[in-house]
């Protein structure tokens, strides 16, 4: 499910003080009032089994009539004492895995007060809903034209409606409140908002659009966020829904239709020539012992690194990954690949589609040609903007009509999200997906992050209910829900593993894709081997499996797991809707959400790899903030993540230190 999805239900509330259960549970004490033995009772019962809401309803108002009638009952709820710390925990623990929580204490003492002989029903559950509440919001009116990015000049002509001020009240946490009161006070302006996972961002882009008359946009990464979105946008509504993708086309398109480019209008595009096709229609030659076709990957790479930075030109340090032996001498590089960036922008090569072009590419080029985006496209809405690159910001910044940026950098999972040049920033800190349970874990990962920049810790919602289970084996977590991984292989043994038993099972789209193309490595070295090719590439494969910890994959291939057996493992995999059981990487679990998510250890023992390219703890991050109800991690979680988050900070620095050497600085002593 999509982060916009609505707020996870609220957990089922239990008259009981927190004190009275401590007191039932270090003296064997039961409660003084018929209303919180009902509730003790409730607890003693959640423990083991779940309950429907209306069963657990029916139990406390005919536990609270039957102690009511009868004192002498209570005497059943007496306890041995003499437990601790632990033993509350355990039973908090338990009873927010079956979606129940302690009700607040004001509400029992203001109940208790009213008349301890009675459940109330409705009456109390409500009075425990404390997360999301009533607002009225103030909004100015908007002028509500819907004129399409053609008609750039009646959307600047277009008169404004009048200037009274339109009142919308709702449900929203006192963040979301907040947030949309600044929106609503700074009309037209840039608001940068960054908010943690499952605070709601998606919500109050709906409130907005129901709210403040006028013409939206709103951008996506992915297809699948789009439509996701749009059944909830009101269809009367002025809004556009775009990809990333449809996005860069349109301004492109927009800037060729009235005369600020010159011809050729470049949109995305992908390549389907070889590199020895490329080079040869480009001119590009190979440089000392590199051949054209390497020359031509490096100015790839180099171009790549240089539009997701904010430098005019490119320069050495874009070539640091790929080149650092030659960062002295950089310059043949650098030449090569300012031709290579020519041509992708040249209508004669390009015609019939030469060179690929991405978002990335047409942002930077877009900015360095100062393109503005068509006014027509109203308020600008940008979802997953911590994404976004410092021209894409450059460019936004400039669009008269406003841009709310949506965003959350702990989920920009390579590198650190670039700072827009100038805007209103807010924060968002309370969850409406998952409960207060989860706030230790979640706190405790976010402190790990050498990136981290928010201001307040996250606040899991205090009438949600997210039950945080630690297991010693994974054989105790229950098959359902969502399973994430750190480990593209451990994810392939147990996709193999739950089919043969005959689960169904699905594999998120991207993490099939990398699956299916990290695979073939090990395929083709062994078969390479059984028919007396070199051992090498198999060697370094069970090396690199047994200094993870995970030799059993490398007997996995080599027992016969070969292209015609992952061929038959896609085939069996089943649609999301009809899945028992999805298996994630960690990294693609952004815009998801489950009742049940369990994290195999590997999510957190990924920082052993010096190879990886995400950082290790944000991703840790995005996958323990999908679950609603239950999250299952193992019981060493938090050492094993401190342990991979120093193992991916010495790596990163052992490369800083190697590029710092290539560029001919002298060794830090």
């Amino acid at each position: 499910m999509p982060d916009i999805a609505r707020p996870s239900p609220p957990a089922h509330f239990l008259p009981l003080r927190r004190a009275s259960l401590v007191r039932h549970l270090a003296r064997g004490q039961a409660p003084a009032t018929p209303l919180e033995q009902a509730g003790l009772l409730a607890a003693m019962l959640c423990r083991t089994q779940a309950h429907a809401p209306a069963q657990l309803e029916r139990l406390l108002h005919d536990a609270c009539a039957l102690f009511a009638a009868d004192a002498a009952s209570a005497v059943q709820l007496a306890g041995t004492g003499g437990a601790g710390q632990a033993e509350l925990d355990a039973w908090l623990a338990d009873l927010a895995v079956r979606g129940v929580l302690l009700a607040p204490d004001d509400a029992v003492d203001a109940f208790v007060a009213t008349d301890p002989t009675r459940y109330p029903g409705e009456p109390f559950q409500s009075a425990c809903l404390t997360t999301v509440t009533g607002h009225v919001i103030r909004f100015p009116a908007q002028a509500g034209s819907a004129v399409g990015l053609e008609d750039e000049s009646a959307a600047v002509q277009a008169p404004r409606s009048d200037a009274r001020a339109v009142e919308r009240s709702g449900l929203f946490t006192s963040d979301q409140a907040r947030v949309l009161r600044a929106i609503a006070a700074n009309p037209d302006e840039l608001i940068d908002l960054e908010g943690y996972a499952g605070t709601g961002k998606g919500h109050l882009v709906l409130a907005l659009l129901d709210a403040r008359p006028g013409r939206y946009t709103y951008v996506a990464p992915s297809r699948g966020q789009v439509e996701a979105f749009r059944p909830r946008v009101p269809a009367d509504a002025a809004t556009r829904l775009l990809t990333q993708i449809e996005f860069a086309n349109a301004i492109v398109q927009h800037a060729a239709r009235t005369g600020q480019l010159a011809g050729f209008a470049p949109t995305y595009r992908q390549s389907t020539l070889a590199l020895r096709d490329i080079v040869a229609r480009i001119g590009l030659r190979g440089i000392g012992q590199r051949t054209p076709e390497q020359v031509l990957m490096t100015a790839f790479d180099g171009i790549n690194r240089w539009c997701a930075s904010a430098a005019p030109s490119l320069e050495p340090r874009h070539f640091q990954r790929s080149l650092p032996w030659a960062m002295v001498d950089a310059a043949p590089y650098v030449a090569a690949a300012e031709h290579v960036w020519r041509c992708m922008f040249d209508p004669v090569v390009q015609k019939g589609g030469c060179l690929s072009l991405n978002v990335g590419h047409i942002g930077k080029w877009l900015w360095l040609r100062g393109i503005d985006l068509p006014v027509a496209l109203g308020m600008v809405l940008v979802d997953e903007a911590h994404d976004l690159s410092p021209a894409w910001k450059q460019l936004l910044s400039r669009h008269a009509p406003g841009v709310v940026s949506l965003g959350d950098p702990h989920q920009r999972l390579v590198g650190r999200a670039s700072r827009w040049s100038s805007a209103k920033v807010l924060e968002m800190h309370q969850s409406v997906r998952q409960g207060s349970q989860v706030d230790g874990l979640v706190n405790q990962s976010l402190a790990l992050d050498e990136a981290a920049g928010a201001t307040e810790r996250f606040s899991g919602a205090h009438d949600r209910a997210t039950g945080v289970r630690q297991y010693a084996a994974w054989a105790q977590v229950p098959v359902g829900g969502m399973r994430l991984y750190g480990s593209v292989w451990r994810l392939l043994r147990e996709a193999t593993q739950l089919v043969a038993r005959g689960a169904q099972v699905h594999v998120h789209p991207a993490s099939l894709r990398v699956l299916q193309k990290d695979a073939q490595g090990p395929i083709d070295a062994w078969r390479s081997m059984r028919e007396g090719g070199p051992t090498r590439r198999w060697d370094a494969f069970v090396a690199a499996c047994g200094q993870r910890g995970q030799p059993e994959i490398a007997v996995m291939f080599s027992d016969g797991f070969d292209a015609a057996a992952l061929e038959r493992l896609s085939a069996r995999l089943v649609p999301l809707e009809t899945c028992t059981v999805m298996l994630c990487l960690a990294q693609h679990a952004k815009n998801l959400q489950a009742d049940v998510v369990a994290m195999s250890d590997c999510c957190f023992s990924t920082g052993q790899d010096a190879r990886l390219p995400y950082n290790p703890v944000r991703a840790a991050y995005l996958a323990m903030t999908r679950a609603r109800h239950q999250l299952w991690v193992p019981g060493d979680a938090m050492a094993q993540l401190q342990d991979s988050a120093q193992r991916h900070a010495q790596a990163r620095g052992d490369d800083r230190a190697k590029r710092m050497r290539a560029m001919g600085h002298p060794p830090a002593r």
